[in-house]
């Protein structure tokens, strides 16, 4: 299969490379505002047009934090996930899980770097979907960056526009949309190899064509990517188990009948079938691991949606209708506890499988940008209904305990969960320089569950909870420009997270009622922040400072007699921090830049029936992490551009679970990548070195099933990627 898919890609590659000989020069992209320094031949620093406001705005006047990386920029970074994009990011981290797992932080914002039973803080966006499901959230979609316009990070609460789940702040994937006036494909291949580890290669396809000039446009976007793996398993004798294939395809056409009207159809499907996670001993350096059963994600992802924009000249009216289709199968290893349990090492599987769907109607109308007073104004209803089917077999404990299966508990939840919300947000421009925008997000939520327990050592039981939850999260906004080119401004934001229900209504020894579910949790977050650019573009200087109050945060908690571990609200923590962002160029050959995050994350209250205490550091919330990179890049002649680039990061300590005095640590690493090649006309060739000092800190951190885990920086990898343009 690997021989088959490697020589489709050669073909692919030598028919691309073959057309894209005859072509001509494109023109600038119509999805971003990019100055020349995209090129590589500019003398600035580029520019990005965002949609962070749901309105097109240049990211450097947007007032809040928002980092914009275009496919510009992910290609110099060699970005072709979200984790890898938003490593370049001040104050936002991602601690995997496994493969297709993990858990986004963002300003600290966060209570377990392990998939618990709360939703995300924060959000994951692609276009205008929120890919994360509210409820037990334990895929991670692996969204390519392949022919992105660009991912947009909001920090900071983004309630009022984004709603629940962005409690931390939100990362956007915007895609590049069907163009009607010209006919562009490209292809991108890359062959890397892993030290101890095995051959990996990576295959993209864009097609855009117009099918009525100037009114109707088709573009297509497939993908195969083979990840080579590099973890060796002890107790099955297998080597480089954590190899994986995603695969997957995005299909859109936009139809615009009219000046005034435009129509944009969308498909995506793509499919995450890793063969094992790398989990490696947390005591050990090595890149081994002896789990009887393999730990696997695997996800199939269809989302479609049909978006309508009509110019009313005095208003923009915009209608998104967005369906989304997963299934998903977490298997995870029991061997270790049913050793505990019944004496019995013998490979244990559990598994989480089911389907989720999700339903969301948006509509918006927003007044002209260039209005001294802008308004918008919008309605979203969003359904979801999940179903999480978990049997628990382990082989011969029927026989021992004298029962007819080897199933020890089964569970079935199905789950509920219905949004209906009304925002708006107002901007008014007392003068030239001062604006203030206020916003609010009314809300409410309806959570209907119904759960059956079984299993030889599971008495059955069935419970249904119904509950629901009504509230309003403002924001406040006031910025001044002391130039042109130079923004300061002053926030206050809200944000929440929906409710979640509890597994049973009461401890069985002591009674101890367990509430149905959880409440929302409240954070407001307060920010000083500053954007400004010098000396003509060439220089980039972007600062804030914050503090957030986060209060009834949704943590786990324990009875008392029987340890049933349910979800409460049962905390308050403050986070101070302070990140800066700059990048700049000195001469036309050269960009550099970076970015530190400081960041002090602490719980201020907690309830004795937690697992916490008072003082503890917030999971995932290193208190630095830092940036640097530098690209050269020079002209040879009017056709050819070599280039050479390096990144380097650095990660503080960081827990793993709020009881720091006996939780996991990692973090506490650097990585530095090393890039360089040439562009021909519409060809480029880039040689990459990732990990280049074959660093192997711990990344993440966990107890799976009762084994300690470490997932640690993937060795020394040494790739080239060949991209090919066609016009």
């Amino acid at each position: 299969m690997a021989k088959r898919g490697l020589k489709a890609v050669l073909l692919a590659q030598g028919i691309m490379l073959a057309g894209a000989g005859v072509a001509t020069a494109a023109p600038a992209s119509l999805n971003t505002v990019t100055a020349a320094s995209d090129s590589g031949a500019g003398t600035s620093v580029s520019e990005l047009i965002v949609t962070a406001t749901k309105r097109e705005e240049n990211v450097e006047r947007v007032p809040f934090t928002v980092t914009a990386l275009g496919q510009a920029d992910l290609t110099a970074r060699g970005a072709q996930s979200v984790d890898q994009a938003i490593n370049y990011v001040p104050g936002v981290n991602f601690t995997s899980n496994g493969t297709g797992s993990g858990a986004y932080t963002i300003r600290g914002v966060n209570t377990s770097t392990f998939i618990a039973g709360t939703q995300s803080p924060v959000a994951l966006y692609i276009d205008d979907l929120n890919v994360l499901d509210p409820f037990f959230p334990k895929i991670t979609p692996d969204l390519r960056l392949f022919d992105v316009s660009r991912v947009e990070v909001l920090e900071g609460p983004q309630g009022t526009l984004f709603g629940s789940g962005s409690v931390g702040g939100a990362i956007r994937i915007i895609t590049n949309k069907p163009d009607a006036s010209r006919f562009e494909a490209e292809t991108e291949d890359t062959l890397s190899g892993v030290d101890g580890g095995g051959m990996g290669y990576d295959f993209n396809v864009m097609v855009n064509a117009p099918i009525i000039p100037d009114k109707l446009a088709m573009r297509v976007v497939g993908f195969y990517d083979h990840s080579a793996g590099w973890i060796d398993n002890t107790a099955r004798n297998q080597t480089q188990v954590n190899q994986s294939v995603d695969e997957g395809a995005r299909l859109e056409l936009k139809w615009t009948p009219t000046q005034d009207f435009t129509l944009l159809g969308s498909a995506l499907y793509e499919t995450e079938k890793p063969n094992d996670s790398a989990f490696s001993f947390y005591n050990n350096t090595k890149y081994q691991w002896n789990g009887l059963v393999p730990n696997t994600n695997y996800d199939r992802t269809g989302i479609y949606s049909i978006t309508g924009v009509y110019d009313l000249h005095w208003a923009n009216l915009t209608s998104i209708t967005t369906y989304a289709d997963r299934f998903e199968n977490i298997q995870g290893d029991f061997s270790v506890d049913a050793a505990a349990f019944l004496g019995l090492f013998v490979p244990s599987p559990v598994n989480d499988l089911g389907p989720s769907r999700t339903f969301s109607q948006e509509v918006r109308l927003a007044s002209p940008d260039s209005s001294r007073f802008r308004w918008l104004i919008g309605g979203i209803v969003i359904d979801n209904h999940r179903s999480v089917l978990e049997p628990i077999p382990i082989p011969g404990s029927g026989a021992l305990l004298g029962a007819p299966s080897d199933i020890i508990s089964i569970s079935n939840e199905k789950v509920e969960i219905r949004e209906e919300a009304v925002f708006g947000e107002i901007s008014y421009d007392f003068t030239s320089k001062l604006t203030a925008t206020v916003g609010v997000r009314v809300f409410d939520d309806r959570l209907v569950k119904s759960q059956e327990i079984g299993g030889t050592l599971q008495p059955p039981s069935t419970n249904h909870q119904d509950v629901s939850e009504s509230s309003a999260t403002p924001k406040f906004n006031l910025s001044y420009h002391l130039s042109p080119t130079s923004l300061v401004y002053v926030q206050a934001a809200e944000g929440y997270r929906i409710g979640q229900p509890n597994p049973v209504p009461f401890d069985p020894l002591s009674h101890q009622v367990i509430p149905a579910s959880s409440s929302p949790d409240q954070l407001w977050n307060y920010e000083l922040g500053e954007k400004s650019t010098f000396f003509e573009n060439r220089l980039v200087v972007n600062a804030s400072l914050y503090y957030i109050d986060w209060t009834n945060i949704q943590l786990n908690e324990l009875t008392t007699a029987s340890g049933i571990n349910f979800i409460g609200n049962a905390g308050q923590a403050h986070i101070k921090g302070f990140e800066l962002e700059v990048r700049a160029r000195p001469a036309p050959d050269w960009e550099v830049g970076g970015s530190l995050s400081l960041t002090d994350a602490h719980l201020v209250s907690v309830n004795p029936t937690v697992s916490a205490t008072l003082g503890d550091r917030l999971p995932g919330s290193a208190p630095v992490t830092g940036v640097l990179y530098a690209e050269w890049s020079h002209p040879i002649n009017d056709d050819v551009r070599i280039f050479l680039r390096a990144d380097g990061r650095w990660v503080g300590k960081e827990y793993s679970n709020l009881m720091n005095a006996t939780s996991l640590t990692f973090g506490d690493y650097s990585t530095v990548n090393l890039r360089g090649g040439f562009d021909w006309k519409h060809y480029s060739a880039t040689l990459f070195i990732s990990n280049a000092f074959n660093n192997n800190g711990k990344t993440a951190a966990f107890n799976s099933l009762g084994a300690d885990v470490a997932i640690r920086q993937q060795p020394v990898t040494v790739g080239l990627t060949l991209d090919a343009k066609l016009f």
